[in-house]
């Protein structure tokens, strides 16, 4: 600080923060007015960096520990935004824990935060068990559900990348293959006999060596890897054999679906009105999570990273995520949109309210927004560059170019690298659309995502007989 040179680069470097509160108070002030939180780690990347030393670190690595610090440090955060603007309740940052409150808090201009949980661990249901863990039965799954509904959080996911007690993890290959043997110490359990969904697994296997299919998921861990926190690299030694023997080409998926405890939750949470995250479920699990869904008429669907199944979860009152295009062409206005506005076709046709917002990775691996322009574009013939200053949608707002110490980011040459343009990325589209109407039914997404959320808490009375 402050000559900054290549930070923060959420769309190259995973480990550059792309949050900091004052960005997302820009993209707030662009327009943004809802968003979901989710608290996620990884705990197999936490036990290798901190067992062999690469980095301190002052808790544990367990998922669940990193969930509750970032619960709370939410909601902390809530209140030094309060503190900043004046005192409690003042801030833009308010956290929501019902529909009502989501409506009173946009209406006051604010922004409504969701909180939700994205891990593999949740509550502490590892597939198999942590000595001095908790035993994962319907009544540990039930208290952690109350519990974590009480601290507010509201948009759950079953799984994420690893296998778990509720299912197996979404099949991703590459080096979150090889770290679901060592969160487990299970071999690889995939197949080729698959369904036809858009579910989170598919495609070939990077680590070909770990591949010993089981036909009893729950079945006891054939490994032990249990010394990883303390001794990774020597722990991981005895199976170099194994990880080093090449990747294997077709189109696998997870050989296992929902467990028993893994539709009970699902079950659960239809009954709270809570929202159900449905990708990173691998095929059979995403596909019995449809029919508990259908079977239930359960509205609280959420398909955040993109998956819609052909537009069924909009068919049940459900809502998914959109991006637009990248590369402009002055010869074809509005290319960059047409895919969105393609989606909202869908929803309308579905019987689902047409409107649809963004899902970004920030944070995360996924990558986000890359630039137009520069080495890094889509070549020297594109049209309409951002240019400062420039008004918001609304109107409101006049933006200049986005410092971080003495550096101007250029979103032109640099894509989306933290959440605080988002005003360069609605700018963006706008110079592609046709008139601004075509970006309408993002900026009623807010109210797609209430409309979803309402619907599932009076479905859940009703499930739970009120």
């Amino acid at each position: 600080y402050p000559e900054f040179t290549d930070w923060p680069n959420a769309r190259k470097r995973s480990t550059h923060q792309a949050q900091y509160f004052r960005w997302l108070e820009r993209a707030w002030l662009a327009g943004l007015r809802l968003v979901v939180q989710h608290a996620t780690s990884n705990s197999v990347i936490c036990n290798v960096t901190v067992g062999e030393g690469y980095q301190p670190a002052r808790y544990d690595c367990e998922d669940m520990t990193a969930i509750d610090r970032i619960v709370d440090e939410t909601w902390q955060m809530q209140r030094y935004i309060d503190a900043r603007s004046g005192g409690e309740g003042k801030g833009w940052f308010r956290v929501v824990e019902t529909p009502a409150q989501a409506r009173d808090v946009i209406e006051e201009g604010k922004l409504a935060v969701v909180l939700g949980i994205e891990v593999s661990d949740l509550f502490d249901c590892h597939l198999t068990p942590r000595p001095g863990g908790p035993v994962c039965d319907e009544a540990h799954v039930i208290e952690q559900l109350d519990s974590y509904q009480a601290r507010g959080v509201r948009a759950i996911f079953p799984v994420h990348k690893y296998d778990n007690a509720f299912s197996p993890g979404d099949g991703a290959n590459g080096f979150i293959e090889l770290g679901n043997f060592l969160n487990s110490g299970h071999w690889t359990n995939m197949t080729e006999e698959c369904p036809d969904n858009p579910s989170g697994d598919g495609g070939k296997l990077s680590f070909g060596g770990l591949l010993q299919a089981r036909a009893e998921y729950l079945s006891p861990a054939p490994n032990d890897l249990s010394q990883l926190p303390y001794e990774p690299l020597l722990t991981i030694a005895p199976f170099y054999y194994y990880i080093e023997q090449g990747s294997l080409d077709g189109d696998w998926c997870q050989n296992a679906g929902l467990t028993a405890l893994g539709e009970l939750l699902i079950l659960e949470m239809m009954k709270r009105g809570l929202i159900l995250e449905v990708d990173h479920l691998p095929a059979w699990s995403y596909e019995r999570a449809f029919e508990l869904l259908e079977e239930h008429a359960y509205p609280g669907a959420a398909g955040t990273h993109g998956s819609n199944w052909d537009g069924r979860i909009y068919a049940l009152g459900g809502v998914s995520k959109t991006s637009f295009g990248t590369c402009q062409d002055a010869d074809d206005p509005g290319k960059t949109l047409r895919g969105f506005q393609e989606r909202i076709d869908l929803i309308t046709e579905r019987g689902g309210y047409p409107a649809e917002g963004f899902g970004f990775d920030f944070n995360g691996f996924a990558g986000v927004r890359g630039p137009r322009f520069g080495d890094d574009g889509c070549g020297d013939d594109q049209p309409n560059p951002i240019v400062y200053p420039f008004e918001s949608y609304a109107g409101d707002v006049t933006f200049t170019a986005p410092m971080v110490g003495d550096r101007a980011i250029d979103f032109n040459t640099e894509g989306m690298v933290h959440v605080g343009l988002l005003p360069e990325l609605l700018e963006d589209a706008r110079s592609d659309a046709l008139d601004d109407e075509d970006l309408e039914p993002l900026f009623r997404s807010a109210e797609g995502y209430i409309r979803m959320w309402e619907a599932a808490e009076a479905r859940g009375a009703e499930l739970r007989g009120e």
